[in-house]
Parts: structure tokens; sequence; C-alpha cells
């Protein structure tokens, strides 16, 4: 089984380098660009599934990637559907959203300093307990560890469900989720062997030609 992980791609929040959580803000000019790239670089795969969060970040970028979507001579299978999935949602920062960190340092100084000094069980003011987040990313991971389906699974979501995702895959701490900056524009694939997890490439922008 293989998973090509996409983060989905700009939005203004990218640009503005503030908090985007539960804000369900559209793709840029850019963000869809950079979709398109996606698309071109895997048009030779045949997705057996297409999972994305309920963003329309992330759909738009799903929807742009779909087999459904290029202009290329049209095959003879029918794509598959495009199903959102909640646990593949960023995490909720509640009254952060939107906010540069900056600005929350110096508005909400002490909720802050408490997120700085211990993230793993902190919570942005009003927004979703780390704890929560990772519950239901692990929850979702663990069911792509014990999947025996073969074939190629498309997983498009956001930079800290994915950093996550594939720490948790690879069976490293949660603090290892900060070492996979994934990119946007680009995809990343991870095979699954009867649960032996392998990262075969990251942040890749070349065109993915299959083996064999």
């Amino acid at each position: 089984m293989r998973f090509f992980l996409v983060r989905h791609g700009q939005t203004q929040a990218n640009i503005d380098g503030v908090f985007c959580g539960k804000t369900d803000l559209p793709l840029t000019e850019t963000g869809t660009k950079q979709a398109q790239q996606i698309a071109i670089a895997l048009k030779n795969i045949t997705f057996q599934s297409i999972h994305c969060s309920e963003m329309q970040r992330a759909q738009q970028t799903a929807q742009i990637i779909s087999p459904s979507s290029i202009l290329f001579p049209p095959s003879r299978f029918s794509p598959p559907n495009i199903d959102s999935d909640y646990r593949l949602n960023e995490l909720d920062f509640g009254a952060w959203e939107l906010r540069h960190h900056e600005d929350i340092a110096k508005a909400d100084s002490q909720a802050w300093l408490r997120w700085l000094a211990d993230w793993q069980n902190g919570c942005p003011t009003g927004g979703e307990s780390f704890s929560h987040f990772a519950e239901r990313v692990e929850e979702y991971t663990g069911e792509l560890c014990s999947a025996t389906a073969s074939a190629n699974h498309l997983i498009v979501a956001h930079q800290g469900v994915l950093g996550l995702l594939l720490a948790k895959l690879l069976k490293l701490p949660i603090t290892a989720m900060w070492s996979f900056p994934f990119q946007q524009g680009a995809y990343s694939i991870v095979d699954n062997h009867a649960g032996f997890i392998t990262l075969r490439v990251f942040n890749a922008q070349t065109e993915y030609w299959p083996e064999g």
C-alpha cells in the first residue's frame, strides 16, 4: 500500500504568517497553481482512494489533484470519490486563529507562555487541546497502519496533521512531527508493507512514474 501525502496549497494565512486551523480559507491563486503542479506530477498515478480534511483549502487541493480534473486523455476507470475526514482537520486555535504569534504573546501572554512551556499538554485559548488533536490524528494513523488493501491512496491535509501522522507512522516520538516541514506544491510518499512503514519520498515536485 502506498500513501501520497500532500499539504494543501497556499492560503492568505500562510502569506500573513498567522495561525489557521478551523478558519475555512480558500486557496490563493498561487495555492491553486501549486495544486495544479502536483496534479501534473502525479498524473501517471491511479488512486484507489482520496482522503482530505473538511477544510476547503484541503478539499480544493484534492479536487485539483483528482484524476477527474486533469486535462489529459480520459482514462477508462472512474476516479474515486473525495472523502473528507474530521480527523484530518488542523488543530483548532480558538482565539488565536488568524493572529500572529507576536500579537498573541503580547495580548494573551500567560496562555502563550504555558503553550511554549508544555505544548503537548497545552491548549490555545478557547481552542482545541493538543492531546485531543493528537488523539484523533493517531486514530486515523492507526487505521493506515492496519490497512491491508494494496495500490495508491492520496491524503491531503495540513502541516500539523501530516507532521504528526508521519511521525506516528514511523514510530517516532511526537516531537519528531516538527522534523517534517511539508512544503506546499509538493508530495511525499509512504509505503506500508504489512505494517512495515517506509518513507520513500519527501517533498518531491518532479513527475512520478510508477515502478514496474
